[in-house]
């Protein structure tokens, strides 16, 4: 059965591989997983990480980081496997909700321009496009298109 938690440290040489097989997502080293989980300051305690699994079988990943009132969906990840079946849609609730209990207002993230899968799933979960930052990526380069919602009611 799958199921979405917090990130472990047994699960990092599992995330290392689906980064690497996933070449839109960042690829960070193994210390910053590890200062995820394990927080030097208070400063880093406000960036967390999940992974939906299934026992000891990892399918995908997302880091996110709240800095004031603001959420950024900085990685998500899913194994192209199991793409398509609702697995990025529950990382993604997964940081909305951590994002909405802990006071954000907003959720953003950045994409590469040519990354029209990713566009579209954020655009089906309720994301809309804000603005363009020319040159953002490198390796390949590309532009980003930035995309948020706000996590809150003007009712």
């Amino acid at each position: 059965m799958l199921i979405v938690r917090r990130i472990a440290y047994h699960d990092i040489d599992a995330i290392m591989m689906l980064q690497s097989e996933t070449p839109d997502a960042p690829h960070w080293d193994r210390a910053v997983y590890e200062r995820i989980i394990t927080p030097a300051d208070e400063n880093i305690a406000s960036r967390l990480a999940w992974v939906a699994a299934d026992g000891a079988e990892l399918f995908g990943f997302a880091v996110a980081h709240l800095v004031a009132d603001v959420c950024e969906l900085e990685s998500i990840g899913v194994a192209k496997s199991v793409r398509r079946k609702g697995i990025g849609r529950a990382l993604l609730n997964a940081v909305t909700d951590w994002c909405s209990v802990s006071g954000a207002q907003k959720l953003e993230l950045e994409v590469r321009s040519r990354n029209s899968s990713a566009i579209a799933f954020y655009e089906s979960t309720g994301l809309v496009r804000e603005g363009f930052r020319p040159g953002y990526y490198r390796d390949p380069e590309d532009d980003a298109i930035l995309i948020g919602k706000r996590l809150y009611s003007d009712d």
